[in-house]
């Protein structure tokens, strides 16, 4: 059984009956040097959500590689181990995991998914799930025919909004990126102190065209629990 190098997991609770999400709400886009000179392992976002087309499946939305320039590209990291770890009875370990690696680089990049099925090992350390693994090719959706679902992964937009130059406003000690309107530097006039309204934000990765690598998985939710 071959172990990844690097694992990248990505854990949310569920209860697959009511389709119950615990919500961690969190971003990350290139918070530390680690993963600034290793983007494949940037987790920035995870999304868990019911299908919008049919009301029995759920899907699975993992983002990495944040901050991909318009028209650059990426590939996802050959050497890691991207994961859904689904806790199914609120104990804080994992019952299910979806797995998905990669091989090559680029467009000829081809992505493989198991699961969910149970994890060989729960916690930090885990190994490749040894059956039932789906090939595809990036950038094209195709089919999971164990469980009727569907995977994509590829390059997309960044889906997290998000208004940085009112971020800088609030906590000016932060450096200010090249374009953006730094903050006010008088110390007798008040600094902001909450986000700017619907309307008047300014969504800083879409208007800059900043793309992610998203891996995401739809399937029945009957493929996570009976009930």
């Amino acid at each position: 059984m071959r172990r990844k190098k690097f694992i990248a997991a990505a854990g949310g609770a569920i209860l697959v009956a009511a389709v119950g999400v615990q919500f961690a709400i969190a971003s990350d886009h290139a918070d530390t040097q680690e993963v600034v000179d290793r983007p494949g392992t940037d987790i920035s976002d995870v999304y868990i959500f019911p299908s919008p087309e049919n009301p029995d499946n759920v899907v699975f939305a993992m983002n990495v590689n944040p901050l991909i320039a318009r028209g650059g590209t990426a590939s996802f990291d050959p050497d890691v181990l991207y994961q859904f770890k689904i806790d199914m009875n609120d104990d804080g370990r994992e019952d299910k995991v979806i797995q998905v690696r990669f091989t090559g680089t680029g467009a000829n990049q081809k992505v493989f998914v198991s699961g969910p099925s149970a994890p060989n090992q729960v916690g930090t350390t885990n190994t490749l799930l040894t059956s039932n693994w789906t090939a595809g090719d990036v950038n094209t959706p195709f089919v999971m025919p164990q469980l009727g679902g569907k995977v994509f992964a590829g390059v997309r937009e960044d889906s997290f909004f998000f208004d940085l130059e009112q971020f800088f406003t609030i906590l000016p000690d932060r450096g200010v990126p090249s374009g953006l309107t730094s903050p006010p530097t008088n110390p007798n006039q008040p600094m902001a102190t909450s986000w700017r309204p619907a309307g008047q934000a300014v969504d800083f990765l879409s208007n800059g065209g900043f793309n992610v690598l998203s891996i995401v998985i739809e399937m029945p939710k009957s493929a996570l629990a009976s009930n």
